[in-house]
């Protein structure tokens, strides 16, 4: 996603946008932290690079041999037991893998793609990891991709929107759905294909939203889902929200709900000469032409990895950019408010790093936990809120 340097040509589209950021590497984070209202832990080494997840209670590891495997946090930001004492926690060799990272649930169930399957394990931080067999779940799912999987609130049932080979030479990849309790089934229209999903959760229901990269444009479909205790799910009408730019390489969506509701986050050279993150109000009714607000960086990045969440009574998102124009300039992660569609001032979370992942995620005493891999380690950070 290599795209030239934002400041060398003015945007041409019409929906507003943030200006080029200002940050420097030299700038004090926790002293931007503080004056945006949230208190930064310091960074901890989680070990190797891995696919990882942050939760409510720490950081979970998909291991090599597909097995769930986490690090528990306390609130404070260091590890409840140490290393030797916690059976939960995974040894480097196991850990050391860049498949994608499982998408975990409230009911403890993380959910991935191996070997063409989309499987699913139980995780229980109190027992030190899982004692249940690894679940099959649908067995036609694309290697590599990722999984977006929510409980929905109410019925209480865990929902999974994952990346389906095509049936047929000539047909695309399609989304589809898996319910607990109820047959897997087609999220994508007819006609319509899919290359990542993501899931917001917003009480009542739950609304998917998927990206269909395609070599001329990129739509991005978006859909309710509703559910009973039993039964199958009723879908909304499959909705363009939004037609981004045609693809440079493969991005992936994050979701986060705000006071408006969902909003969708997608890293898109926005032109020619431009490259930034597309942040798109759902709503909890998807409709055409979706309000889109976007933050420029100051050069394309790829990977350009993203997460968002709410805490800290407000909706954060995370997301990797350039720290200058210039191709070998380092990478930064930041941290961003997004209130009433209007994005607020950065805080440096790292810096310096060759960022791969980034995983954002809320905790029970209102903050949050920021983890990522950046320059072949696992990190995580506590996040307070001031």
């Amino acid at each position: 996603m290599a795209a030239a340097p934002a400041s060398s040509a003015p945007a041409s589209s019409a929906s507003p946008a943030r200006g080029e950021p200002t940050s420097s590497l030299a700038g004090a984070p926790d002293v931007d932290a503080a004056a945006r209202g949230l208190r930064l832990d310091k960074p901890i080494d989680l070990g190797p690079a891995g696919a990882l997840v942050a939760t409510e209670r720490g950081v979970i590891f998909r291991t090599r041999a597909d097995e769930l495997a986490g690090v528990p946090l306390d609130a404070s930001g260091v590890r409840k037991r140490a290393r030797s004492e916690d059976k939960a926690e995974p040894s480097e060799g196991a850990r050391a893998t860049r498949g994608a990272p499982p998408a975990f649930t409230s009911s403890s169930h993380g959910y991935w793609i191996t070997r063409g399957k989309l499987v699913r394990k139980a995780f229980d931080w109190d027992a030190g990891g899982g004692a249940e067999a690894l679940e099959v779940l649908a067995d036609d799912a694309v290697d590599g991709s990722r999984v977006a999987a929510s409980t929905a609130t109410g019925p209480g049932r865990d929902v999974a929107v994952y990346i389906a080979r095509a049936s047929h030479g000539r047909d695309d990849r399609t989304a589809k759905l898996w319910v607990e309790g109820a047959a897997v089934a087609p999220l994508s229209s007819e006609g319509s294909g899919a290359s990542s999903a993501a899931i917001a959760n917003i009480g009542s229901r739950l609304v998917a939203v998927t990206l269909d990269e395609r070599s001329a444009m990129s739509p991005v479909h978006a859909r309710t889902i509703e559910l009973d205790a039993s039964g199958p799910p009723r879908l909304g009408a499959d909705t363009v929200v939004f037609v981004g730019p045609s693809p440079e390489s493969h991005n992936e969506i994050a979701t986060a709900v705000g006071r408006e509701g969902p909003f969708a986050f997608i890293p898109f050279a926005r032109d020619t000469s431009s490259f930034g993150l597309a942040s798109l109000l759902i709503g909890a009714e998807p409709h055409l032409d979706a309000p889109v607000e976007w933050t420029m960086y100051p050069n394309g990045i790829e990977p350009a990895p993203v997460d968002a969440a709410r805490f800290c009574g407000r909706t954060w998102v995370a997301y990797v950019r350039p720290s200058a124009a210039t191709p070998d300039a380092p990478s930064m992660l930041v941290l961003a408010p997004l209130d009433n569609r209007n994005w607020g001032a950065e805080i440096t979370a790292g810096q310096g790093f060759d960022f791969l992942r980034v995983s954002l995620a809320p905790r029970s005493d209102g903050g949050g936990w920021l983890a990522w891999v950046g320059n072949g380690r696992s990190w995580v950070r506590g996040i307070k809120c001031s």
